[in-house]
């Protein structure tokens, strides 16, 4: 693909599904490229409702008029909205794909031209397509990971310097050799992740998500620590971590305008005796 069409598909306007099937190139070789490029194209634009969440018993009709809104922008979806809008559009691009359920959870099994199924799981995968790091739910178990680079570099999600988390080993590697206390770690890993990506092109979920799973690759998960929410009635979602180390209980919150954690409160802390 040429400079000129990566450069294209970055600008892309999307109003409607069918968008993307017009503006997808002519020249992808086969169903897993295309599926590749409506995965990555929509999951740029979507967004995981964490509203949906806080929904309260009763109110069935709301959850099943939202699973099954049309295309937005911005995309503000939940598993059940998201999996119908990647079928559509697949089958738009004229692969074969059907939504399957694992609980309350969904995802979608698309074919190839070998009737092959490749399973991805979008919503899953949001958080690292909006901070262009390797994606983790697609084509799972069946497309290798040196064939969907291939793809990548070929649809311009990823140039030669590769994906962003490819970053993050080099960043763990001096952690682990620091002397850092626990608190140390912990603040200094929050604060790189900005060094890795635009923060801004993630939804609230997204952003939370990928925090967690970056603290996860860099500090050991001995280190005694909590990524959790608050919701009050008529007030947005507020995130935290908590760390509890060297006889202190330190909570960060985040900032949703910095888009950063940031110090909330430090108090003294004690455990109790074991049980």
């Amino acid at each position: 693909m040429s400079n000129k069409n990566i450069e294209r598909l970055n600008k892309l306007e999307i109003k409607k599904l069918d968008d993307f099937i017009t503006q997808m190139p002519k020249d992808l070789p086969n169903n897993i490229a295309k599926a590749r490029y409506l995965y990555l194209e929509l999951g740029k634009r979507s967004f995981y409702d964490r509203e949906y969440e806080y929904m309260m018993f009763g109110e069935e009709d709301t959850i099943s008029i939202y699973s099954n809104k049309p295309y937005s922008n911005p995309n503000i979806i939940i598993c059940t909205t998201l999996n119908k809008q990647y079928l559509e559009l697949l089958k738009k691009a004229g692969i074969y794909a059907e939504i399957m359920q694992d609980g309350k959870h969904s995802y979608l099994v698309f074919r190839d031209e070998d009737n092959i199924g490749h399973a991805t799981d979008l919503t899953q995968d949001l958080k690292n397509i909006q901070f262009k790091c390797s994606t983790s739910y697609f084509g799972i178990g069946s497309i290798p990971i040196r064939n969907l680079r291939e793809l990548d570099m070929m649809l311009g999600y990823i140039d030669e310097k590769g994906y962003a988390n490819e970053y993050w080993r080099l960043f763990r590697d001096r952690l682990e050799k620091s002397n850092l206390s626990s608190k140390q770690k912990l603040e200094i890993t929050l604060s790189a992740l900005q060094e890795f990506g635009d923060l801004s092109k993630l939804g609230p979920s997204e952003l939370v998500r990928l925090y967690e799973k970056f603290v996860l690759f860099c500090i050991d998960e001995k280190q005694n620590r909590t990524f959790y929410s608050t919701k009050s009635p008529g007030k947005p979602e507020e995130y935290y971590v908590r760390l509890i180390a060297d006889g202190k209980k330190i909570e960060y919150r985040l900032n949703p305008k910095t888009r950063l954690f940031e110090t909330y409160r430090e108090i003294e802390y004690k455990e109790g005796p074991s049980i």
